[in-house]
């Protein structure tokens, strides 16, 4: 269970993170459309959190881990984007601020892949599972805005 502690304090921690990032990301982006992607994944890594807090609470009587009171710290604490991913947002080009979103979501991808693989409980099992999948569709859906930097503004898809 120690294990399966540190990887859920871990996925609490990354969700944290690319929330606050996506925020940041939203906020000095100069296209509507991208902002509105960031704004979209920022909630929804917030939805993961409590989500993943929750879920963890509800199928797991563990003493030694209070997922909420640790989320609750991590927010309290503004433990968001780091200086290396502020540093990008701020002074990076849109295709290196895509490709970080892109590999913070495939690292995502993994945690909850290898917490699926840890935990035994068959719902929290799957729960990460979808969680991971959830990821990837994020991925891709960076993968497809950076591959769009390469086209002309008009032959650009909607994101």
């Amino acid at each position: 269970m120690e294990e399966t502690i540190k990887l859920v304090k871990k996925a609490i921690a990354a969700e944290v993170t690319a929330s606050a990032f996506y925020s940041l990301a939203s906020e000095a982006t100069e296209n509507d459309e991208t902002r509105m992607v960031f704004l979209e994944l920022s909630t929804m890594e917030d939805d993961h959190a409590q989500e993943l807090v929750n879920k963890f609470k509800t199928l797991f009587s563990v003493s030694e881990f209070d997922g909420q009171a640790y989320l609750d710290e991590l927010i309290k604490n503004d433990a968001g984007a780091d200086i290396e991913q502020t540093e990008i947002i701020n002074k990076g080009t849109p295709r290196q601020v895509l490709e970080l979103a892109i590999s913070m979501e495939n690292r995502a991808q993994e945690t909850y892949a290898t917490l699926a693989d840890e935990v035994v409980e068959p719902t929290f099992k799957q729960y990460c599972l979808d969680l991971a999948a959830e990821e990837v569709k994020h991925a891709l859906l960076l993968s497809s805005a950076l591959d769009s930097l390469d086209m002309d503004i008009e032959d650009r898809p909607a994101l």
